[in-house]
Formats: C-alpha cells, sequence, structure tokens
C-alpha cells in the first residue's frame, strides 16, 4: 500500500476556498448496519449472460462479488425483476435460464431448470438469496412450482421468499385498483406456499414502484391494509428510480446534473420512500429497496455509463443507510422491449442484450456494448462497503456555509459513541475539458487519520480504467495499481474536486 499526502492527488485546480464541515450530526444516526447492505437485484433473463451456468461461471461477475466479499459485505441476491413475472420451472431443462423471444428482443417468457438454482454453489460463500415467484401469470400453481423447486435445491440458501415484482405495473384489470383486492390474492397464494414449504418461508412485501397508479401498494398502504395479518412478511420491500428513459418527456429530464442534484435525491427518498419505511419500522419491521437505479428502462448512455453513476450511487445507498434500510438492491439486466414502446434503449440489432449502461459491468461481449467490461459506477460499491463496514452507524452531516446543499453530501459513521469515518462526496458536475473547483473542508480538531478517495479525470469519463478508488481501477474485474491512501495530519483539512469523494477513517 502506498502512502501519500491528503493534497498531492488532487488534480491542478482553481484555489479552495476552506470551509468547516461541522460533525454534529444532522440527523439520527442510524442503526448498525450489517454486511448485507450492498446487495444486488439480478433481471432472471439474463441470469446466464451475468453467471454462467454451474460448471462455466461467468468469471467476471464473481470477481466483483469476491472483492466485496473480501472486504467483509455480504451481498444479498434478488433474482428478480420485470421477467419473473413469466418465469416458469422446467426440471428436465439442463441450461439455467433460457428465453422465450421474438426476433428483436422481445421477453415472452424464462424459462429456468435446477442448474439456476445449483448454479448458486458458485457465489462466495455465505451468499444468502431472494427466491422471487412468478404473480404475474395469475397462476398459484407456476409460484408454486418455483418456490418448491427454490426449496428443493437451496432451502438454506434462501433468506426471503417474492411474490411478484412491481404490482403497480400490471394490468389494471387484475386488481381494478383495489388494495384490498390485492392483499387478498397475495395472502391466498403466500398461505399456500408457505404450508407447502412447511410454514419456513418468510416474505417480502410487495415491491411496488413510486409511480402514480391507480393501485397503491406501496408498504405504506399495504400495512394499514392487513397485509402481516398471517404474520407471513419479513420484510417491506419499495423499488426506488427518480429517473426514467421509458418515455421522451422524462428522458429528457434524466441529466447529469439532474442525478447529481443531491437536494433533489433527498426530497425523492423522503417523499417517495421514507413514509413506507416509516411505516415498516413503526410496525417493528425491516424494510428494503429491493430494486433501485438511477434511470429506470435500462439507464441512459453517456450518463449513467459514466462516473457520474458512481456518485450518484454512492449518495443514494448512504441516503438510505441514513434512513435505516436493511438492505438495498442495485439492479442489474438489459433492455427490456416490451417495458415501454416509447423507451430510448434497445437491445441489439440481431436481437441480443442491449446491457443496461446503468450496471456495474457488461458481463459478456455485445454487438450493442462491445467488450466485456466493468463500468465506472462499480467504485461506489467499494466506498459504500468500506464505509459501514464492521456495522457502521451512518447520520448525515450539514452542507458547509458557502456550499450548495445540491452540490454536496457529507456523512459521519459512528462506532458506539466515537466517530470513526467521514464521507465526503462533491457532486458538482465537472466535465472533460473544464477547469474544476476544489471544495477545502476544515474538520475541526481531531488526531487525524487516512484518506481514500474515488476520483476519475471527469464526471461524463466513461473509462472505467481511468476510473479508481484509492488509486485501484476495475476495468477487467481484477484490480490495477497500488493501493493508494493519503495520510491526514492531526487537524488536517482534507480537500475534494467537484465531482469526486472522499473516505475519511480516523486514527
Amino acid at each position: 500500500m502506498r502512502l501519500t499526502t491528503a493534497a498531492s492527488c488532487l488534480l491542478a485546480a482553481v484555489s479552495a476556498e476552506i470551509h468547516t464541515l461541522s460533525l454534529t450530526p444532522a440527523s439520527p444516526i442510524s442503526k448498525p448496519h450489517g454486511p448485507q447492505f450492498v446487495s444486488y437485484s439480478f433481471e432472471p433473463a439474463f441470469w446466464a449472460e451475468f453467471f454462467g451456468e454451474p460448471d462455466a461461471p461467468r468469471n467476471l461477475t464473481f470477481t466483483l462479488l469476491n472483492h466485496l466479499h473480501a472486504r467483509g459485505a455480504r451481498p444479498i441476491i434478488r433474482a428478480g425483476g420485470i421477467t419473473m413475472d413469466s418465469m416458469i420451472y422446467d426440471a428436465s431443462q439442463n441450461l439455467s435460464a433460457v428465453r422465450t423471444e421474438n426476433g428483436k428482443g422481445g421477453i415472452y417468457r424464462t424459462t429456468i431448470g435446477p442448474a439456476f438454482y445449483k448454479q448458486w454453489d458458485n457465489f462466495p460463500s455465505g451468499t444468502k438469496f431472494i427466491s422471487t415467484l412468478n404473480f404475474g401469470n395469475a397462476s398459484l400453481p407456476i409460484a408454486l412450482s418455483l418456490a418448491l423447486a427454490s426449496y428443493q435445491h437451496q432451502a438454506p440458501k434462501i433468506l426471503y421468499y417474492e411474490l411478484g415484482n412491481e404490482p403497480t405495473n400490471y394490468p389494471t384489470s387484475r386488481w381494478r385498483g383495489s388494495t384490498q383486492s390485492y392483499v387478498a390474492e397475495w395472502k391466498n397464494y403466500t398461505t399456500a406456499i408457505a404450508t407447502a414449504l412447511n410454514h419456513t418461508a418468510k416474505w417480502w412485501a410487495s415491491s411496488a414502484t413510486t409511480d402514480i397508479t391507480p393501485l397503491k401498494v406501496r408498504p405504506s398502504d399495504l400495512i394499514p391494509a392487513g397485509i402481516n395479518n398471517t404474520g407471513l412478511v419479513g420484510q417491506y420491500s419499495i423499488h426506488s428510480y427518480a429517473f426514467a428513459t421509458c418515455d421522451p418527456a422524462r428522458e429528457r429530464r434524466a441529466t447529469i446534473p439532474n442525478i447529481l442534484n443531491h437536494t433533489d435525491l433527498l426530497r425523492y427518498a423522503n417523499e417517495e420512500i421514507y413514509p413506507s419505511a416509516l411505516a415498516a419500522m413503526q410496525t417493528g419491521a425491516e424494510w428494503t429497496v429491493g430494486e433501485f437505479n438511477s434511470i429506470a428502462c435500462s439507464g441512459k448512455p453517456n450518463v449513467s455509463d459514466t462516473f457520474a453513476q458512481a456518485l450518484w450511487t454512492a449518495d443514494v445507498e448512504l441516503i438510505y443507510a441514513v434512513r435505516n434500510a436493511t438492505s438495498v438492491h442495485l439492479h442489474q439486466g438489459a433492455t427490456l422491449v416490451f417495458q415501454s414502446n416509447q423507451q430510448l434503449n434497445t437491445p441489439g440489432d440481431d436481437g441480443t442484450p442491449g446491457f443496461s449502461s446503468y450496471s456495474l459491468l457488461y458481463p459478456v461481449n455485445s454487438t450493442k456494448r462491445g467488450e466485456a467490461r466493468v463500468l465506472p459506477v462499480f467504485v461506489s460499491q467499494l466506498l459504500v462497503v468500506e464505509t459501514l463496514r464492521d456495522g457502521g452507524r451512518i447520520a448525515a452531516l450539514s452542507t458547509p456555509r458557502g456550499l450548495e446543499e445540491r452540490g454536496f453530501s457529507a456523512y459521519g459513521v459512528w462506532d458506539r459513541e466515537r466517530l470513526r469515518k467521514v464521507v465526503v462526496l462533491n457532486m458538482k458536475p465537472f466535465y472533460a475539458g473544464e477547469t474544476p473547483g476544489v471544495a477545502e473542508l476544515d474538520l475541526g480538531t481531531h488526531n487525524g487519520g487516512v484518506v481514500k478517495r474515488m476520483t476519475a479525470p471527469s464526471v461524463d469519463e466513461k473509462d472505467s480504467s481511468k476510473v479508481t478508488w484509492a488509486g485501484q481501477s476495475f476495468k477487467a474485474g481484477k484490480a490495477v495499481g497500488e493501493e493508494t491512501t493519503e495520510k491526514l495530519e492531526a487537524g488536517g483539512k482534507i480537500k475534494v474536486r467537484d465531482s469526486e469523494g472522499v473516505l475519511v477513517i480516523f486514527d
């Protein structure tokens, strides 16, 4: 490991004005966070592209998971997304997942076989899973067959079961906007399946989006409607997508400055997500962001495949950590033709997957995305994992006077009563060819420590070989470069360039 001084890693920039960062919590300090906080959701239809087969694992994806495990993380894997609602089980199928689709990449069905579950053994030791069941086809036998298959093959690795993905997007004719009708059918299915599984199953409910729809089934709607009268709910799940490219109007809003507006990210979390989180916690239950990413409908090239995505992901995950989410599942997948007939993204011209530009990686070579590679966002996962490692309790810190909240976020992490770490994210966009600003921050009295830096040449950088965490890049999966930390002297100040993040670890 190489040690430098805290200022030496900054690029040439305009002189920095000194701002005082108060280390007094500006929010309640969260509960201790477990190693499962940073978790993932993978679209079932593209499972084989991301993970391969039991005897031929996809090494690039597993290399990234191993980096997280090496740092103490234990991500929960949700095999979920839109295509779980057209998923069926075939015990005679040899491959893990087979898509039935038209010639243009439109997916009608995903058939999984025993290999789908056997492949779970390739994951790092200790990995737990969410077993996802098809509710979209309105068939209890289909849902039950998936539950039984997962139970028979991998019961010890199943943390929760999940019935259906985003019921807010189902045809309105299904429940005709009635929360009670949805709850009644959900309870009928889950009760029957739980009985078949010897009453060992606990469930996520309900994995709704925050879209305005006739059917109101966010956790804040389901809890008073009696969703847990049977006692089967283990956690409450909600999905988080503040931006989208599903139609032209929303696509125009999905820009780097907008996704990096910290004030707006806070507004969305507080208004759209936290009421359901609070409703869950008031019953004594845990809540999770069961699926999220920056820009729904598979992201937006030149936005979600840039370093901006790393800043966005780090900030949003820490926002939800402050609000006591138990886990947050960053979604991975590819364009789904039937998701919207107005969406920006498409599969490859030959019908092969057009991998989502918000993903951690493009897992295989493709005509649409080119070579398999890791994307700039991955470094954000290392920052968050190392921030919350060892049961970190996190709180927001106030924006220093002289800086704008929309372009700045900071967090403190406590070990019992002692402040152990500080995260600073300078969210102000700095583009290639511009001269960046620098925020110099006075942290008051402290005993010194080390600084780890998440950085790139600019906010719009797409080459992940130039995007680093603590001096290392990860374009081909393996860490390239020597790990570099910066020494912070007792009472020393830190500098954070526009479009950059740092983790301060105090002695």
